[in-house]
């Protein structure tokens, strides 16, 4: 694939969609492209994660093994490990290739450099990260809220 096919592609993408192209180019040209081949591991859970990945072409499996059958497969298009980009963050799953993948990987210190040659790419980023933050927590609590009012009442025995 070409730097513009790249770009293009990874333009499509949270968070690289909200960058300006300039910013966008200089990511696609500042990383390096992995090949893996099917059955080959990305990641396994409990690594530290300095790094997203970008799939350019071909699949991952992400499994969760401390849930019962949690898997997904992220395909051509996806961003893997996303909060690697933003703080250390230690993986929470397995990664393998399903199939022949390519994938650009991306090191959170090239991301952070981009982000302040780009200040306003790098507020638009962190209002979007804070939105999503928003919508997560207020998830837990409606979870919560709804656990609350489903747990029968157990009469109160004094110690």
């Amino acid at each position: 694939m070409s730097l513009d096919a790249d770009v293009a592609r990874l333009a499509r993408t949270r968070p690289f969609s909200l960058m300006p192209r300039e910013a966008v180019q200089l990511i696609a040209f500042s990383c390096v492209k992995q090949r893996l081949r099917a059955g080959e591991s990305l990641f396994h859970a409990g690594d530290e994660g300095d790094a997203g990945y970008f799939i350019q072409s071909g699949a991952i499996l992400l499994e969760d093994k401390s849930a019962v059958s949690a898997s997904r497969r992220a395909t051509a298009g996806a961003l893997v490990g996303e909060s690697a980009l933003y703080a250390p963050a230690v993986r929470r799953v397995d990664a393998r290739a399903d199939e022949d993948t390519v994938l650009t990987r991306i090191p959170r210190e090239t991301f952070r450099r981009v982000l302040s040659e780009f200040p306003e790419a790098a507020q638009k980023v962190r209002a979007a990260l804070a939105e999503r933050t928003r919508r997560l927590v207020d998830g837990l609590d409606a979870a919560r809220a709804r656990s609350i009012d489903a747990a029968p009442l157990r009469p109160r025995v004094p110690t």
